[in-house]
């Protein structure tokens, strides 16, 4: 049973939100102009929210559908239909990755979509709601273990202090 949040738990973890933000979590996009860019499967990336550069990038690729987790104000993905790849817009809102969780429905969606060859999925940095989707994905159709699983999202940059997102990896993801 999941316990509720503590109210003082909402404002850590919000208090954490802003200081990740601060300090630089994110790196600068590489030439490509991706951050914390990488291959999943064949056919499938992952990483931060592209710039321009990385929106034709991606085209070179062979990507046609783009995964976005992040919030519409967070960032354009107008590059990304410039370029022929339809959006499929899947938020994980600031809220469900502090004190609530993303809904199962969102992160099933997303791993479904990582199914197809020619996908991108992004979030602002390509670490944490990402990661989890990634995670959720190596786990429910790669049958990875949990801990190979987290391994991988830990490299990436997931912040487990993103206690919605970490409550989702315990609760809504299980080993094979």
């Amino acid at each position: 049973m999941k316990q509720a949040a503590h109210p003082t738990s909402a404002l850590v973890a919000l208090a954490c939100c802003a200081l990740l933000s601060l300090s630089g979590c994110a790196s600068v996009a590489p030439p490509h102009g991706i951050p914390n860019f990488s291959q999943v499967t064949t056919g499938v990336w992952r990483g931060g929210q592209p710039t321009a550069a990385g929106w034709e990038y991606l085209k070179s690729l062979g990507v046609k559908w783009d995964v976005k987790l992040n919030s519409e104000h967070e960032a354009s993905d107008d590059g990304a239909k410039a370029n022929g790849i339809e959006v499929i817009y899947l938020p994980i809102t600031l809220v469900q990755q502090t004190i609530g969780k993303p809904k199962a429905t969102t992160l099933n969606a997303a791993v479904s979509a990582l199914e197809r060859t020619g996908t991108f999925v992004h979030c602002q940095h390509g670490q944490d709601r990402v990661g989890l989707v990634v995670g959720a994905y190596r786990v429910k159709v790669e049958h990875w273990t949990k801990i190979a699983a987290y391994q991988e999202m830990q490299a990436h940059g997931f912040h487990p202090m993103l206690r919605g997102l970490y409550w989702s990896w315990q609760e809504d993801v299980h080993d094979p």
